[in-house]
């Protein structure tokens, strides 16, 4: 007996310890993410007032006063506005942010109207007034130079910015990142020709896999700026120069599609080098490039946080679910689990794919009418989506228990059938609230964020309760019977949550790309891909360990659609 107590209690240091090292990793990675780098100061949440009284929020990259005023003198700053495109935000162009704040210049993201946190619904006649209203508070600043400014925008972005540079003689260059340019087809007016007399640089980004702009459109519209046919105009090749405010360029990166460019460090590298150009007078703060540098320490971030977070759920399911009497083998003999000994894993998982692919078509039409009638249009479609995986897997499962002699219902209502059930799910709230501070701080403020707007934010609970029933059903079979097959331990564990990642991002990737053949264009499967295979990789280890340290469905279940609903509820369109 004393043997044993001690065995335990060295167990416990050691859970301890391990936790002490994710934790100080974690917060030391945090800490990197927000002050990397250090020359530079963030102001995070200023907000102003648009057309029609919508609520503008913007963050502000600036390099420290202190470090301007050594390189500078007293100088007025030169400033850059970065404008986001259609389903995205702010954060989406943070790295692009920082790395002109780097080199010396005030760079202001903004989140439009209907996107991100700011209020309103999507009109795309109103955004040249959003973005007035950011270059209102550059001039109220008071030290800013307005006759020296500069415009990234990207995608839907772009548009607003070509009204806005028109009218505007102060602005001295455009970048134009995954958009248009003023073309014969299009908005000729706007075009500012290289013998206009006026002092305006333009450089246009975009990935060679872009699903939505194309280099005969760049060109075409390069060739009426440059007074030229679209055929003499190549690609990565610079006319005009600088000095003359005549620079004009179409850069192609040959690694990257419409949504990437957002994260691509050659395209990030390029746009800042071009704002470098412009503007000559302005000498660059520090020559580091800290893209990389930052998705370093994110992986380092997301490390830390994923150990506190799994270490984290067996003690919280004791203190909440367990009773104190049981022991880990019997609340493992306990588990939700439902038993299909005549079929293998693979059996399992070739009908998943099989299946989801077949009958997911159904589930996606029987539930297809009532994305006309939620909120949200973007938000519905998801659901939409998950819905008919979640289908085709419960038919599956009916057939598989039929065969067991299982009775569907029982199936259904299994997960509610648990001793502690308001413990379980208490235990997913903390779980959820626990996770979004994860995604929150690593993501959601530096790459993708996860907070929508006032207006939207009504919408979640309905969404909670939805998804809920959807993902709830789809864990039924992931995790209760299939997750069932594998070995206990780490190794079972990684096959998995492998495995159920595969099952889930194959069907998704099948039906987005269904859906882009019908659009004519690959612009919903190049941008949402993506994002869906970082969401259901978390999502399913959440739901597998999750699922090994509780045996129940549905604290992982909650966990994981507090981020998919608070994420898409984000991008999603009034």
């Amino acid at each position: 007996m004393e043997k044993s107590n001690k065995m335990e209690k060295s167990k416990l240091t050691k859970r301890i310890i391990l936790f002490l090292i994710f934790l100080a990793i974690f917060i030391s990675g945090t800490v990197l993410m927000f002050t990397t780098p250090s020359s530079i100061k963030i102001t995070y949440g200023l907000t102003t007032q648009s057309e029609g009284g919508v609520t503008i929020y913007f963050n502000v990259m600036e390099p420290k006063d202190d470090i301007y005023a050594m390189h500078n003198g007293d100088a007025k700053k030169k400033a850059i506005i970065i404008a986001h495109g259609y389903l995205a935000n702010k954060e989406i162009l943070k790295d692009y942010a920082i790395e002109m704040a780097n080199a010396g210049f005030v760079a202001v993201v903004l989140d439009f109207r209907g996107h991100g946190q700011s209020t309103g619904t999507l009109d795309q006649s109103l955004l040249i007034y959003d973005v007035r209203a950011i270059l209102a508070y550059l001039e109220g600043r008071g030290d800013i130079d307005m006759n020296n400014l500069g415009y990234l925008g990207y995608s839907m972005g772009g548009f607003p910015g070509w009204e806005l540079v028109n009218e505007d003689n102060g602005f001295k260059c455009f970048i134009g990142l995954a958009t248009g340019i003023p073309s014969p087809s299009n908005t000729p007016d706007y075009a500012i020709k290289v013998n206009s007399g006026r002092d305006f640089n333009v450089l246009m980004i975009m990935g060679k896999y872009d699903e939505v702009t194309t280099t005969e459109q760049l060109k075409e519209g390069m060739a009426l700026r440059m007074g030229t046919s679209a055929g003499d105009v190549d690609i990565n090749k610079l006319y005009g120069c600088f000095e003359k405010g005549t620079a004009s360029m179409i850069y192609v990166d040959d690694n990257t599609n419409h949504l990437l460019v957002c994260w691509d460090q050659d395209c990030i590298r390029a746009a800042r080098d071009w704002m470098i150009s412009s503007f000559p007078t302005v000498r660059q703060l520090n020559e580091n490039f800290y893209v990389n540098t930052r998705a370093g320490i994110l992986v380092f971030q997301i490390l830390g946080a994923m150990g506190i977070f799994f270490m984290s759920v067996r003690p919280l399911y004791s203190v909440l679910v367990k009773k104190k009497e049981e022991t880990v083998e019997e609340m493992e003999s306990s588990a939700f689990k439902i038993e299909t000994p005549s079929v293998s894993a693979a059996n399992l998982f070739l009908r998943s794919i099989i299946y989801s692919l077949v009958f997911g078509l159904v589930g996606i039409i029987i539930f297809m009418p009532l994305t006309f009638l939620l909120p949200l249009t973007t938000m519905a479609q998801v659901i939409m989506l998950l819905f008919g995986q979640t289908f085709a897997l419960l038919i599956l499962m009916w057939r598989v228990g039929k065969k067991e002699n299982i009775a569907f219902k029982g199936i259904l209502s299994g997960p509610f059938k648990r001793k502690n059930l308001l413990g379980e799910f208490v235990l997913g709230i903390i779980l959820a609230a626990f996770i979004y501070v994860i995604v929150y701080l690593s993501i959601g403020l530096n790459y993708f964020a996860i907070v929508p707007s006032i207006t939207k934010m009504i919408y979640v609970p309905l969404y909670l309760v939805i998804e809920f029933f959807i993902l709830l059903g789809l864990n039924i079979f992931a995790n209760a019977t299939f997750q069932r097959k594998f070995k206990k331990g780490y190794g079972g564990l990684l096959e998995a949550g492998l495995l159920i990642f595969v099952m889930q991002i194959i069907y998704m990737a099948f039906y987005l790309f269904i859906v882009s053949l019908l659009q004519g264009n690959f612009f919903t499967f190049g941008v949402f891909l993506p994002v869906t295979i970082g969401v259901t990789l978390l999502g399913s280890y959440v739901s597998v360990v999750v699922y090994e340290k509780t045996g129940s469905i549905i604290p992982g279940t909650i966990a994981i659609i507090f981020i998919i609903v608070m994420l898409t509820t984000t991008v999603s369109i009034l």
